[in-house]
């Protein structure tokens, strides 16, 4: 993999350095270095030229595969335990990042910008569409991850629903709080979720979640069915 090379300013050289950055003496460059995920270091990255760069596409987040996840959740319309489901991604997922041009004020009419790796593994939620294959492979685990409209969110997306009920269950306590469906904080926790690896690509707008540990070694990895 090729080295990434930073812009970093002079005032802001400790800053950098302190979240991973390395200084080349000899070609007088700060990089970052292997081993060391990018996100951290993302605003030094050099500007693109506008030839390389893309319009907006149908989804803005992708990845070569991804995982269904499979947790419960207590359900606050009949008080039962519930399966609900999410998506995973690999640390080699994509975002597509609108670029800006600083010499205006604010400008987004353009519709440009680039995919950029974070090089972490995130859990999916506030998902608004996803493609026709990923919805295909979702309905295969459930059928009570559907559209709905949330009024903490303020707007629609795929959320969970009761299996026993039918009570919307939105994203909030499952991906936000410590401890909720989707948010382990002991291996014994994530011992209790089932993952199942989809080798097929992903496609969607949605938002991604990560934590500095996720117990990821300690859920049930299953075949795909």
């Amino acid at each position: 993999m090729a080295r990434i090379d930073l812009i970093v300013p002079f005032s802001e050289k400790d800053e950098a350095k302190s979240l991973g950055a390395k200084w080349d003496p000899s070609l007088k460059t700060w990089y970052v270095p292997e081993g060391v995920a990018v996100g951290a270091l993302v605003r030094w990255l050099p500007k693109p030229h506008k030839s390389d760069l893309e319009h907006k596409p149908e989804f803005e987040v992708r990845s070569p595969y991804y995982y269904v996840v499979e947790s419960t959740s207590g359900c606050w319309g009949c008080s039962n335990s519930t399966r609900v489901f999410a998506f995973m991604l690999p640390e080699v997922h994509e975002e597509f990042e609108y670029v800006y041009d600083e010499e205006v004020e604010f400008e987004l009419t353009s519709n440009l910008g680039e995919w950029r790796c974070n090089e972490y593994r995130g859990m999916v939620g506030s998902v608004q569409s996803m493609s026709p294959a990923v919805s295909k492979q979702i309905r295969r685990f459930t059928d009570n991850f559907k559209l709905a409209y949330s009024k903490a969110a303020g707007q629609r997306y795929f959320m969970n629903h009761c299996e026993h009920c039918g009570a919307k269950l939105g994203d909030y306590f499952m991906h936000g709080e410590p401890g909720g469906a989707f948010v382990p904080m002991s291996p014994e926790q994530a011992s209790r979720m089932i993952l199942v690896r989809i080798n097929e690509r992903f496609d969607a707008n949605c938002g991604i979640g990560f934590t500095t540990e996720d117990f990821f070694d300690w859920m049930q990895m299953l075949e795909q069915p």
